[in-house]
């Protein structure tokens, strides 16, 4: 099952499911809210992320838009748990979104273990956050990811992440 992503351009994607194939469009990236939340178990206010720039089986980058309200914002900043379940939720939107393009409601899922977490900068107020998430392995419902977030291509935060798929 693979899906093709390219940032700014159209493209038809294909999804093999038992020789009969589904055909729908999208265009990357994705800001519409009822897709995303299609994606995710997360409902508002917790919902982490606003826009899905790409896809592959092996990889997913997501977005968020700080704003000046919110949960986890003080100080006009995004507070460290904030963040955290930003790099949680891309991982839930590359599932989420391998189901919904299936036509299939995504799984809910868990984090297992979070690794290697080191936050060098909290997003402001206003700040684009890109958080791109590198699947190491796979198997069972269990994910291994790398998790890399970003504001202008200066790395604030990186992780390890583990997510268990609680149900399917």
């Amino acid at each position: 099952h693979y899906v093709i992503s390219s940032r700014k351009r159209s493209f038809f994607l294909c999804v093999c499911i038992f020789k009969s194939c589904l055909n729908m469009e999208y265009t990357f990236p994705i800001t519409e809210t009822a897709i995303l939340l299609q994606c995710i178990p997360q409902r508002n206010p917790f919902v982490m992320v606003d826009c899905l720039y790409a896809h592959t089986p092996n990889q997913v980058v997501a977005g968020l838009s700080i704003a000046n309200t919110g949960l986890f914002i003080q100080e006009n900043e995004l507070k460290e748990p904030g963040l955290i379940e930003h790099m949680a939720q891309t991982v839930a939107l590359h599932t989420g979104f391998t189901y919904v393009v299936k036509n299939e409601q995504a799984p809910t899922g868990y984090i297992g273990s979070i690794s290697n977490l080191e936050i060098y900068m909290l997003p402001k107020m206003n700040d684009q956050v890109e958080t791109t998430a590198t699947i190491i392995q796979e198997f069972g419902g269990i994910t291994l990811v790398e998790i890399q977030s970003k504001i202008k291509d200066v790395v604030i935060a990186k992780a390890h992440m583990k997510t268990v798929i609680a149900s399917t």
